[in-house]
């Protein structure tokens, strides 16, 4: 008897066991339930391509539809979001919830449908008359042109650093620059970021070096940075101070926190040798919040530093500390003027200026960056600073060199998603148009004294955007080398001459040495580095 019942009760547990493998083994097979929970742990990516296989087996489920489209929305697909919006509206009957309205419009914003755009923000005004986000967007959307006034005063170029993963959020540093990037690295193993399923970020270096023949500025190759701070999960953004000898820099917490996600927080580090040591948190990292973004002066005595600690005015909040009798200060909400219930991140100081991305004030499209006098009393009024450093998509982490003058700039512009790039950024307030006078000269060889340099007459030259390789202006010389050539615009640029054999030289042509001066201005081509790169080929 014995026997027998213990017989039947492991054939019980044998049985349920199976029942409970297969309930568990179907539930995890079931593209609505796993969509929902990658939703829910903000993995939209994943999330999106799990809800469009559930609607290659059930089309006409609108609900997952409507989930598809979100999906796409968080994940930054915009042009796949407004698709998936279109498809959900066509159905008969089909209407839209508020912030489903709000998302539709911001993604037909983005990708510069602004009849549509402007529809449907209306639309959520009609719902909230008191929205006044919603009334800011609508006033920007129909005087965009007042964010291009100053466009010929910038000059933004993509950096050739940039890959198909994410690069963001580069500062100068000595000869260069070091940013964050998600790219894959070169070891065997290497850890996956599910949210973006793309490797955790890591900090890399980049130098400018010069081209020996055309004085001519390009980047060399990028090389991981300070390996000694590289944690297991994401690490930068990060700013120096001190003059680079110190940093402060956000990386992941090792350890998950209270609703099982690992938060970022702040560490200072110190160069010693050629090595970066960690030398203490911040005193007010958490494991119920995250800090993303850090911005510190170069006396290191002030922080600023985006998070989503409780308390803010809703998503990213700024908030600033200050260095005082040996410790850091309770964080400092910076206050309505600059916060929203949206996001503002990515803050920046530079000069009593406070630079910042915010998707809350009203821009060109998703984030778009802001600057802000910094005051005894609190903070000026956000000025947005207009195209082209703004556009449509996500523009971020601005950082100038200490003239402020040339910078970098991050943005998904190109690709959209989180394919972001650095770009490169210079600002000037000559007026353009303008005319230089210059003399064209050449020598023979690189070794040839001050006696070898001769006129050089009746020759082609063009003056080339170095962004785009493109022509802007030619003309010829004169019988005694002499030419006027026309800047159009702010930019880099080289001058190209063509000789009479055909073969194309190049010299550098900075323009920050010939605005605002009058002599005549004296271009040098050596041939011979030409000739033997033309007979390389």
């Amino acid at each position: 008897m014995t026997k027998a019942c213990i017989v039947l009760a492991i054939g019980c547990l044998g049985y349920l066991q199976g029942v409970s493998q297969a309930t568990v083994f179907s539930l995890f097979q079931d593209p609505l339930h796993e969509a929902d929970r990658h939703f829910a742990a903000g993995h939209y990516a994943q999330a999106a391509t799990l809800y469009t296989t559930e609607l290659a087996r059930k089309p006409n489920d609108v609900a997952t539809r409507r989930k598809l489209a979100q999906a796409r929305y968080r994940a930054k697909d915009y042009s796949g979001a407004v698709a998936a919006y279109d498809q959900y509206l066509s159905g008969t009957g089909n209407t839209l919830p508020w912030d489903d309205l709000y998302y539709y419009a911001e993604a037909n914003a983005t990708l510069g449908r602004r009849a549509v755009a402007l529809d449907y923000y209306k639309r959520c005004l009609a719902q909230q008359p008191d929205h006044e986000l919603v009334a800011k967007k609508i006033w920007r959307l129909t005087n965009l042109q007042y964010l291009y006034e100053d466009s010929a005063h910038y000059a933004v170029r993509p950096l050739n650093v940039n890959t198909a993963s994410g690069e963001l959020c580069a500062v100068p540093y000595q000869d260069g620059f070091v940013f964050t990037s998600n790219r894959k690295g070169s070891g065997i193993v290497e850890r996956f970021n599910r949210k973006s399923n793309a490797p955790f970020y890591k900090l890399y270096r980049a130098r400018w070096k010069e081209d020996t023949a055309t004085h001519i500025l390009t980047v060399d190759k990028p090389v991981v940075f300070a390996t000694s701070l590289r944690a297991g999960y994401n690490t930068g953004p990060m700013a120096f101070y001190r003059d680079d000898k110190q940093m402060v820099f956000v990386t992941s917490s090792e350890k998950a926190g209270v609703n099982g996600r690992r938060t970022l927080g702040l560490y200072f580090a110190v160069a010693e040798g050629k090595k970066w040591k960690v030398v203490s948190p911040f005193p007010f990292n958490s494991d119920r919040y995250s800090i993303h973004d850090v911005s510190i002066n170069e006396d290191g005595t002030v922080l600023y530093f985006s998070s989503d600690m409780d308390g803010g005015a809703g998503g990213k909040d700024l908030y600033t500390s200050q260095w005082l009798d040996g410790k850091w200060t309770r964080p400092r909400n910076l206050g309505e003027a600059i916060n929203t219930p949206l996001n503002e991140a990515f803050p920046y100081l530079h000069n009593h200026m406070l630079y910042f991305s915010s998707d809350g004030h009203p821009g060109m499209g998703q984030l778009d960056i802001f600057r802000a006098q910094v005051q005894d009393d609190g903070y000026g009024e956000p000025e947005n600073i207009g195209y082209p450093i703004n556009s449509p998509y996500d523009d971020f982490g601005l950082a100038f060199d200490s003239l402020g003058t040339h910078g970098y700039l991050s943005s998904n512009r190109r690709h959209g998603g989180y394919d972001d790039d650095v770009y490169e950024v210079d600002m000037d307030l000559q007026t353009y148009p303008f005319t230089i006078a210059c003399v064209l000269k050449y020598k023979e060889h690189t070794w040839s004294d001050r006696s070898g340099v001769m006129i050089w007459p009746n020759a082609r030259v063009a003056l080339m955007d170095s962004g785009n390789g493109k022509s802007v202006f030619t003309t010829q010389t004169d019988a005694t080398g002499n030419f006027s050539i026309m800047i159009p615009y702010f930019s880099k640029y080289y001058v190209q001459v063509t000789d009479e054999e055909g073969v194309e030289h190049k010299a550098s042509f900075e323009l920050n040495k010939y605005q605002g001066e009058a002599s005549v201005h004296e271009i040098v081509i050596v041939k011979d580095i030409f000739k033997k790169n033309n007979d390389r080929k």
